[in-house]
Order: C-alpha cells, then structure tokens, then sequence
C-alpha cells in the first residue's frame, strides 16, 4: 500500500492490518450474497481467474452500481485500487479470499461481531483513542436492561411505532452497543406480536432497524465499515438505501473533536458520508462552493455509549491519536467547550465525562441512557460532576459491576475496573416519585451472551431486597452456580450521597449492609442486626491532610544525604508491616521549577507534614497497612500525612487514629470510600479522606483513649499479615477485640472474615 513517509512504523503497520480487514469483510459479505443474489459471484468464482485486483476492483464496482451495499464496497475498492499490482498482493489477497471462505463456513459467529473483535485485536491505536470496545455478553445485558418492553410507552407490535424509536452512539466503534439494541427490539417486536397473536416481518424490521432507527458516530471510517456489514448481516438479502452511521473529523485544520463537536451545535460536518445518512450543506471558498455533509443527532430516545477513556493525567493521553502539533489546539478548543456554564464535565476524569455531557441535551425526558464507564464514576472526585447531571437530571434505575477477579471490566483489552449504568431522564418540572437503583455485583462476569440474558431475566422477574430495611440479597443463579447478588437502595438516598459506590462497593451483600450501618455510627452484623453504637466524625474534623503528592514533586526532589526534611518513601509490601515506621528518606527543596510545572515553596508544604501517613494509594492484595506512625512528622509521595488540629494528647490520638484505621471497622470505611482504578489497585482522594467517618477521638474519655494509646504501644512493632489474611492475623485480631472492648461492642470478628474473602481484597472468586 502507499502509505504516508511522515507515519511511524507502528503507524504503518496498524492501517495495513486494518486495511486487510476491512477487505476480508467485503469478500466475506460478498460470499454471504453470492447465496442470495446470483448477480454476486461467489468467492471461489473470484480466485480461480488471474489478477484478482482487477477482478475484484471490477465486480466491486458492479455490486455499488447495480445492487449497492456502499458502506461495504466502497472502502474496500478504495483500498484494492491503491494496491501496487506485484505478484505478493495477487498471493496476499487469494490467502484473504481463502479465509474469508473459512469464516463464511461457519456464519453463525458472524451475527455477533465477530470482526469487531478481531478489529478490536489489531488496533494499535486503542491506548491513544480509548478505544476499549464493549464484550458481547455485557452488550447483551446492558441494552436488555435498558429496553426492557415495559419501562417504554412504544407500542413494540406496531413498526410504524418502533420505526419512530431512536437509539444512539456517539462513539459506536465497531457497533457492539448498536447490535445488541438491534437484538432487543427485534426482541421486544417479536415478543409483542406474538402476545397479539399477530405476524411477524422480520424483513421491514431489519429494515427499519438500520434504515431509521439505529444512529450511530465515531472517527473511524474503518470501524464504522464493520459496523454497517454486521448491521447488514442481519438481513443480507435485503438492500438498505441508508444507514445512519457518521465518521466524523478528529484535528485537522480546524482541531474538531469528533462527536464532542455536538457540545457546539447540532451539526457536525463530515470528511465524507459513507453511508448516505447525511443531509448536505454548502461552504463557499475562494476557489469555488463545495457541497460539505452535516451529520446531525436526532432527539434520542435511547444513548447507548461506551465512551473513550482517555484523561488529561498520566502523560496527557487526550487525542495521543493526533499529530502533537494538533494536540494542544484541540485540548484549547476542548477546555472552552467544557466551561461553558450549562457542560457538566470534567476533563481530569476524562473524555468518558465529556461523552455523557454531550449526549445529555440530546435525549429526550423520558429518555433513558445507558452506559459502560470507569467504576471511578461512583466515587472519583473528577467525576463528581457527571455524578452532578445524573441527581439533577435523571433517575439511576441499574448499577452493575464486576467482582470477578478475573474480568473487573466490561470492555476488551482492558484490565480497568468499569460500572454499567442506566438512568432515566427526568421532566425536572413534574414532581418525580422515589424510584429505587438496583444493583447488581457480579460474583462471575457473564462470558456468553446467554449468561447476560439469563441474568437481565433473573432482574426482570423479582425485586431486590432493600439495602436497609430488607434482609439478604436476590441471588441470580445459572444451573448450580450463583454468579451474582443483587440489592436495591432509594434512588433520593444514593443521590444525596456524594460517593455512590455504596451498592457496588462489596460482592456480598451483608457486607454493603455493615458498611452502611457503620457509616451510620451503629455496628450491624449478620443475624443479629444492630448491636451497638460506635461514635465517628468526619476525619476533616479532627485534623489536616497534607499536600497533594504533586505538589511535593513540584518543591522538592530526593536527597541522598540527610537533610530537614525527613520523609516516608515508597509503600513496599516487603518492608511495611508494622504500625510504627521510621523515615526512610529525606528531601531536598528544588532551586527552580521543572519543565512545565509551577514551584511549590518549602516553607508552604513543609508545615503540613506529619506523623500519621494514611494510604494514598493501596494494592489491597499485597500490602498490610493502611495507616502508619512516625517518630516525627514526614512528607511522602504515596501517603497522605495527617496531623491533628488539637495538639492536647495528640500523641495517644495519633496512635488511636492509626491502630482505628488498621482495624476491621476502619478499614470497612475505608473500602467504602475508595476510588476503584482496576480491581485490588485503588486510591483514596484528598476530598474523599476529608470526609471519611473515623472514629471520633473527641467524645473518647480519658481512659478509653489511654487504653488503645497502651494498645497501640504493645502492638506497634508486631508485624501485620497482607490484607487477604487478616482473619488469620493475630495482631489484627487483637486490634480488633480491643476495639470491641474499649467501645462496648460484641465480637465483630465475623466482619472480617467476610472482608477478608472479598475479591477485591484476597483476588480469589467467591
């Protein structure tokens, strides 16, 4: 292929494998007509003549003048007409023709994607797009949730009805989302006629289907390619005049952003209308008037996304696809766009947020939006605002995640942990009733569609019992295996929280219920309900977090000789075992500001040093502490230090605080606030910490805080086991029962040994 000299080999080599996919689709779908069309040669018609370029340059160009199929044909005639004529592209494409035979043999794979997988395997791109597609089975489950028949005022038996139903994907991909809509209206239509008694035209549906009601957008030509042969595989027999699918630009001249361009207006224009979706406008230049194609989202009944991931951190990924000279322009134009009083994004938590911003003003009230996003959204601090859309505008109805530790995600090639959410918009001018949010915890994330369908089923046919005031959990079960709990909780509780992991935050549901009751100041086990009352306060309220760990990268630098500024370094798993530690490193100040960030001054970091560290990031599977205590207070790069507001006694505070902390109790509250990134790796943020109920040190009396400070002093150089052992862990035990015994609680122990075989804590299935 010619390929542009100024593109990275890695570049290269990611257009000639998709370009090879795109061509094995077309002979693929030309193999599958050739059955119903004897217009169509078949593929072995095609390889046994020579030069097969030509051959199939020609019969291409007959198939997009005599029968159509444009969105199939035309990119991959492009991509043979651009081929050099050598004997190596004559045997590259007979091995092609000759795969594309094998995949036709066994067509049944070809209804669920297939080519969006493989698609999906070849895309270097995907760490700088975000593009981290949707697995079938959680396709299968989320829009089966979404369309439920009944939570729809659309007559589903009649089409002229369900041809009116908008479904959108602003970033569509490969089509995942938009099949798996596709199968649950055909779903819900087949279901409603035969109720009805009535017949069933398989034909005008798929045709209103792909035709009308299925839109969908992204800034790859080559994925949108796959998603309109899938679509089309449906009824291969059948000739569509249109599809709604949209490429839409990313950079360029004028820096546009692909589907965000709709935060700007409701008309995105077009490098080129592949599939005969578009109206056409006209742009006047100097040279001459060129006719432009706008793509525009129509009002939604139904957003369906699976949005990119990239963030504004960790080496600034947001359009890494694009020439850096673009990149900056684009992330300009980008900001503006966020800041606009009514977007309700943040860039920091990345374009997901974006995403959702932008299809909001696009559905309609009443209706629904169903997403796959980062399991972050339920409690990260940047997510807050998106959190912010969804109490103001909309009604939670499911929470799913994942507590398989082998699969926390829901989308391919990532190991990220991911929710799956739907929300109802609301009329925000009409009283709106109290609905509940279910939420199911899946113990094994579904590996086959039929999984998702048994377990979208389960949902459909029995209520969850209530976090509070019901007992147990609906268990949904396949065969002998129970593969997830499922609870429900008030929809104006969640909402009035600012963390939503609650529901989500734990596989067993007895557990979600302790931590909701500890929250609350009262101990509840298993069995036995409330049992005592444990006094907390928010940790803000006791004392100062220190600076952010940025801020000590941006004023200080390691030191190999010592200095006056001690430091705790680091959070090795091997070396961090004990409640008292010691500094393990000292700092230097930086004499001047490193590239491209501010310099932060000693003199302001250095007074919120520490002695108490508290965990800013943890491997709950390897580490063993949460909280450590120093000999005098540090700064850390992985910690946050905490000091006390009140200086009386704080020497036996701080050794209460961290001995609370490492106990069962505490660190229940901590797992309830933490911000999930992927499965046993999580972070707890400044904001979230502040806010954290801990045990309130203020309403101790003297001799109870003498009695853990003596606690603390016997128990501070025992070495702890990793947290998966903590119900093996004597001195976590002993922690544990002097806590029940200063604070007049029954054994509690039980809460332990249900947190020590959680998923996300031992990565063990339950």
């Amino acid at each position: 292929m010619r390929v542009s000299g100024d593109l990275s080999a890695r570049q290269r080599n990611t257009i000639s494998r998709i370009s090879g996919l795109v061509l094995l689709n077309a002979m693929i779908f030309q193999d599958i007509l050739a059955q119903d069309d004897k217009r169509v040669l078949s593929l072995q018609e095609i390889i046994v003549k020579d030069n097969l370029q030509h051959q199939f340059c020609t019969h291409w160009q007959f198939i997009l003048e005599r029968i159509n199929y444009y969105p199939i044909f035309h990119l991959a005639r492009e991509i043979v007409l651009d081929l050099t004529a050598s004997r190596y592209i004559m045997l590259a494409l007979r091995e092609l023709a000759q795969t594309a035979q094998q995949v036709v043999a066994m067509r049944a794979a070809l209804r669920h994607d297939l080519m969006g997988r493989v698609y999906h395997r070849l895309l270097a791109e995907a760490k700088y797009l975000g593009t981290y597609y949707t697995s079938i089975p959680s396709a299968t489950l989320l829009l089966k949730l979404a369309l439920r028949p009944d939570a729809w005022s659309t007559q589903w038996h009649d089409l002229e009805d369900v041809r009116q139903f908008r479904v959108v994907d602003l970033a569509c991909g490969t089509g995942t989302l938009l099949m798996a809509a596709a199968d649950s209206v055909t779903d819900n239509y087949v279901g409603a006629r035969a109720n009805k008694g009535q017949d069933i035209d398989h034909n005008r549906l798929q045709n209103a289907l792909v035709e009308d009601v299925l839109y969908g957008y992204d800034v790859l030509a080559s994925a949108l390619h796959l998603t309109a042969s899938t679509l089309s595989l449906r009824a291969p027999h059948i000739g569509f005049t249109r599809m709604r699918l949209f490429t839409l630009p990313l950079g360029g001249p004028d820096h546009r952003l692909g589907s965000i361009e709709y935060l700007r207006r409701n008309a995105a224009e077009m490098p080129q209308d592949l599939f005969g979706a578009t109206e056409v406008s006209r742009r006047v230049t100097a040279e001459c008037e060129e006719e432009i194609p706008l793509a525009a989202v129509p009002a939604i009944d139904l957003c369906v996304m699976n949005p990119p991931f990239t963030r504004s951190v960790g080496g600034n990924l947001l359009f890494g696809s694009v020439p850096k000279q673009q990149r900056r322009p684009m992330q300009e134009e980008l900001k503006k766009l966020v800041r606009r009083p009514n977007v309700h994004a943040s860039i920091t938590a990345g374009l997901g947020s974006v995403f959702v911003a932008t299809a909001h003003d696009y559905i309609k009230p009443g209706g629904r939006i169903a997403l796959v996003l980062p399991k972050a959204l339920l409690s990260g601090v940047a997510w807050d605002r998106t959190r912010r859309l969804f109490r103001r505008s909309y009604r939670v109805e499911y929470l799913i995640a994942s507590h398989d530790p082998q699969r926390w995600n829901f989308s391919e090639s990532t190991d990220l942990s991911e929710v799956l959410l739907v929300a109802n918009k609301v009329n925000n001018k009409a009283p709106q009733p109290n609905t509940n949010v279910v939420a199911v915890n899946l113990w094994r994330n579904p590996s086959t569609a039929f999984d998702a369908l048994a377990i979208a089923h389960a949902l459909r046919g029995n209520e969850a019992p209530d976090i509070v005031t019901g007992q147990g959990a609906q268990e949904i079960s396949i065969g002998q295996e129970k593969i997830a709990e499922a609870v429900r909780i008030p929809w104006n509780d969640l909402r009035s929280r600012y963390s939503w992991l609650l529901p989500c935050a734990f596989a067993q549901s007895d557990l979600i219920r302790a931590a909701y009751h500890l929250a609350e100041g009262n101990l509840w086990l298993p069995g036995y309900g409330e049992v005592g009352q444990v006094p907390l306060c928010p940790l803000g309220h006791l004392g100062d977090l220190g600076p952010d760990v940025r801020d000590i990268h941006d004023g200080f630098r390691s030191s190999k000789s010592a200095t006056a500024f001690p430091a705790f370094w680091s959070h090795d798993a091997k070396a961090v075992f004990t409640l008292a530690q010691n500094p393990n490193a000292h700092l230097s100040p930086l004499p001047r500001a490193k590239k491209g960030r501010p310099l932060r001054k000693a003199q302001d970091l250095w007074p919120r040093s520490g002695r108490v560290l508290i965990a800013e990031r943890l491997w709950l599977n390897t580490q063993s502490l949460v909280a450590v205590r120093l000999t005098q207070p540090v700064l850390s790069n992985v910690w946050w230090p905490f000091s006390l507001k009140k200086k009386r006694s704080a020497v036996a505070r701080e050794k209460a605080m961290v001995l609370w902390l490492n106990s069962t109790l505490g660190l229940l509250l901590m797992l309830l606030h933490r911000e999930e990134t992927r499965g046993a790796w999580v972070k707890f943020k400044k904001p979230v910490l502040a806010a954290l109920p801990v045990l309130d040190l203020e309403a101790l009396s003297r001799d109870q805080l003498k009695a853990l400070a003596s606690t603390y002093d016997r128990l501070s150089t025992e070495p702890l086991q990793p947290l998966p052992n903590m119900n093996s862990d004597v001195v976590r035990a002993e922690i544990d029962r002097q806590f029940a015994r200063v604070l007049d609680l029954p054994d509690f122990s039980i809460l332990r040994e249900m947190l020590a075989r959680e998923p996300i804590v031992c990565l063990r299935p339950l």
